[in-house]
C-alpha cells in the first residue's frame, strides 16, 4: 500500500477516539439525568436553599452550627412528609394550595409550620441569587394559600414588641419587624401576637399545625439581628419538642425535588445491576467484533460462474421437481451418440440400425442397457442403469 493511500490515523488512535466519544455520551446522558436534582437553589426564592434575603438558608446553617443535637434536613421526595419531625413549608405566590393540601394529609399528628411568603421581589441581573425588593405582596395572593382555616385573613400593621403566650418559651418572640403580618380565623390558637393581640404564629384546630404570618423571624433578613436569631432558635426548638433530631425543610413544593424518570430507574437500585449487565454484554460483543478468530468469510455470489455451475442448477431443479429418473432415455441417447461418434458407424444409418450396430460391439447389449435407462422408476434405478452405460460406453471405445 502506497503512503498516499494509507490511513492517518492508526487503530490505537482510533480506538482511544471512540471510547472518548462513548464516556462523553456517558457522561452527558447521566448528567441531564440528574441536572435537575443538582441544582443550587440560589435564584432568589423563599426557600431553604436561598441565599437572597427572602430564603431560608441562614435558618438551616444556624440550626446545623449550633451545639444540640438537631439538624437539618431537605425533603427533595414526595415519601419523605410522614416523618415525626418538624416540617417547614414555605410557599411562594403562585404555589398551587392543594399541593400544600396534599403534604399536609400525611401528617394529622406531626408538626408541621406553614410560613407564608410577604415580599414581592425580584432577581439582580448581574446576581441571581440577590433580589430587591418590589413592596409587599398582595394580601389576596397569600390569603388564598390557606384553605384549612374558615374565614382566613392576612393584615398588616406598623409593628411593635411581640410576646409569646399559651405556653410558648418568652424567648421566642422579639422585636416585630416592618410591615408586620398578622392572621386571623377560626380554631386559630395564638403562640406569638404583636402589643395589639392579633395572631403572629399560631396553632390550627387544635393539632400540631403551624402558621407563621411574618416570614421575617425566620428568613434570612430577619437572622441578620442576633436577637431574632436567638428568638428563632427558641420557636423551632419549641414546635420541634417531639423528640425528632432533624428539622426537615421542604423543597419539593418550590419545584426542587427529586422527579422520577426511566433513566433514572436504570440507573439506580435495583435496576443498576441490569443495566450493568447489559452494558458489559455490549461491552463484549464490540470486543469479539473488533478481535475475532480468522478473515472475515467473504460473501459468495447466489448463482455461481460457469458449466459445473450450470450442471449443479439444473441437477437441483430436477431434484426439486422429482424428476431425476425422467433423465434415463436422454442419457442413453447421449451414450450411443458418443460411442457412434468414436466407433465410425454409418452416418446414414437410422436409429434400428444404429442399435443393431451397437448391440454387436459388446456385451450387454445396448439396446437392454437403454430400455433399462428409460424404464428407471426411482434415483436409484437410474443411477444403476446409468452406472451400466458408462461402463458399456468405456468397454467399447476403450475409456480411462
Amino acid at each position: 500500500m502506497s503512503a498516499a493511500s494509507a490511513s492517518p490515523f492508526s487503530v490505537r488512535t482510533m480506538l482511544w477516539v471512540v471510547a472518548a466519544g462513548i464516556l462523553a455520551f456517558a457522561g452527558l446522558l447521566i448528567l441531564g439525568t440528574y441536572a435537575p436534582d443538582l441544582r443550587n437553589g440560589r435564584n432568589g426564592g423563599a426557600h431553604a436553599l436561598s441565599t437572597s434575603a427572602i430564603g431560608f438558608h441562614g435558618l438551616a446553617d444556624l440550626i446545623d452550627g449550633l451545639p444540640w443535637e438537631d439538624w437539618s434536613y431537605f425533603v427533595r421526595s414526595d415519601g419523605e412528609w410522614d416523618g415525626k419531625e418538624l416540617l417547614v413549608l414555605t410557599p411562594e405566590p403562585g404555589t398551587d394550595p392543594d399541593e400544600i393540601g396534599k403534604r399536609l394529609a400525611p401528617r394529622a399528628d406531626k408538626p408541621t409550620l406553614i410560613v407564608l411568603p410577604k415580599w414581592w421581589v425580584r432577581q439582580m441581573p448581574q446576581k441571581p441569587a440577590w433580589v430587591e425588593s418590589a413592596g409587599t405582596l398582595p394580601v389576596e395572593e397569600i390569603q388564598r394559600l390557606i384553605r384549612q382555616v374558615p374565614n382566613f385573613a392576612l393584615h398588616r400593621s406598623a409593628g411593635g414588641q411581640l410576646r409569646a403566650v399559651n405556653g410558648l418559651p418568652a424567648d421566642a418572640a422579639t422585636g416585630a419587624p416592618a410591615q408586620l403580618q398578622t392572621i386571623s380565623g377560626r380554631n386559630l390558637r395564638p403562640l406569638i401576637v404583636d402589643g395589639e393581640g392579633r395572631i403572629v404564629l399560631a396553632e390550627v384546630g387544635g393539632r400540631p399545625l403551624y402558621i407563621l404570618a411574618d416570614p421575617d423571624l425566620l428568613n434570612n433578613q430577619g437572622l441578620a439581628s442576633a436577637d431574632t436569631a436567638r428568638a428563632a432558635i427558641a420557636m423551632i426548638d419549641w414546635l420541634n419538642s417531639s423528640g425528632a433530631e432533624t428539622v426537615d425543610f421542604d423543597l419539593t413544593l418550590n419545584g426542587f425535588g427529586r422527579s422520577p424518570s426511566l433513566m433514572k430507574l436504570a440507573l439506580e437500585p435495583p435496576f443498576l445491576a441490569l443495566t450493568l449487565c447489559l452494558l458489559g454484554a455490549a461491552l463484549l460483543a464490540g470486543i469479539q467484533a473488533l478481535f475475532r478468530f480468522g478473515p472475515p468469510a467473504r460473501e459468495e455470489r447466489e448463482i455461481a460462474f460457469g458449466k459445473r455451475a450450470l450442471v449443479d442448477n439444473s441437477a437441483a431443479l430436477l431434484k426439486l421437481a422429482r424428476r431425476q429418473h425422467r433423465v434415463g432415455g436422454r442419457y442413453a441417447l447421449l451414450t450411443r451418440d458418443a460411442v457412434v461418434a468414436a466407433t465410425g458407424a454409418p452416418a446414414q444409418a437410422d436409429e434400428a440400425a444404429l442399435d443393431a450396430y451397437l448391440d454387436r460391439l459388446a456385451e450387454p447389449r445396448f439396446s437392454e442397457l437403454a430400455a433399462a435407462a428409460r424404464a428407471a422408476a426411482d434415483p436409484a434405478e437410474l443411477a444403476q442403469a446409468a452406472r451400466a452405460l458408462y461402463r458399456w460406453r468405456r468397454d467399447v471405445i476403450r475409456e480411462g
